[in-house]
């Protein structure tokens, strides 16, 4: 009878679940080629993506090696798909585990922990329409004028050092260029990859220039500091992420997206 009552508790379902690793994440859309929702795709509040599958809503390169990293581990994927300020709130208020991609900033650095690895890597740029007449010699270039950002977005400590540039907050990237386009701002801050993405997908390309380049950002993990429990996620993250990289899977992700 012993020997029974040991089976039993082997393969019952607390056992089962006792063993499953669960991460909680939040990340963003509208970030193409990123983090982006599918063709078609309705959003969910809340969408469990275990090992080997993927989500039916969210698509990109950074999902892709957040994805890959943790399921390397065996890790199930509790994922949220927020707008950026929200997914910042669910992070302070313990409702995930973290949120990705996040830059480096003066504020974050004090309030959160990042991972070792990152997520993506990306050209800072400044936009304007092709008949401006600004010259461009770094973001001093820029002192003085009114410069579109996206509202809750991150671009780089040499941005966020500036403090004579005009700083400008909209609500999306291609609402951005719609105010650039009617003159009430003179240039627009953005991720280069992210940004071309936008300006292409809606063949309005031509109607615009980039001044220059002026960071290379690249964004990580992120966690909330002194916890524990976020410290040995952050590590698995980074883990998982090394060995996708020594199997040749980042790679892999570079050339889908490319």
């Amino acid at each position: 009878m012993k020997a029974l009552v040991v089976v039993v508790l082997l393969f019952s379902p607390v056992s089962l679940s006792a063993r499953e690793k669960v991460v909680t994440l939040a990340t963003l859309t509208d970030f193409p080629p990123f983090c982006f929702n599918k063709p078609n795709s309705l959003p969910l509040n809340k969408e469990m993506v275990p090992p080997g599958k993927d989500s039916v809503q969210l698509q990109g390169y950074s999902w892709d090696v957040v994805r890959e990293s943790f399921h390397e581990l065996g890790y199930t994927i509790e994922l949220y798909v927020l707008p950026w300020a929200r997914a910042i709130h669910y992070l302070k208020s313990d409702r995930v585990d973290a949120v990705f991609p996040a830059n480096r900033t003066e504020e974050r650095e004090r309030n959160f922990s990042y991972s070792k690895e990152y997520v993506d890597s990306i050209n800072m740029v400044v936009y304007a329409t092709a008949d401006s007449k600004i010259v461009w010699s770094g973001l001093d270039s820029l002192n003085g004028l009114n410069v579109g950002a996206v509202r809750g977005w991150a671009y780089g400590k040499k941005w966020e050092s500036n403090k004579k540039i005009n700083k400008e907050f909209m609500d999306t990237v291609f609402q951005s260029f719609q105010v650039l386009e009617k003159k009430r701002l003179d240039a627009v801050v953005g991720y280069e990859t992210n940004y071309d993405y936008v300006l292409e997908t809606h063949g309005v390309t031509e109607k615009y220039k980039k001044l220059g380049h002026f960071d290379i950002v690249e964004e990580y993990l992120l966690g909330k500091k002194n916890n524990p429990e976020t410290l040995e996620i952050i590590n698995d993250f980074d883990r998982g992420h090394r060995l996708v990289e020594q199997r040749g899977g980042l790679e892999a992700i570079g050339r889908k997206w490319q």
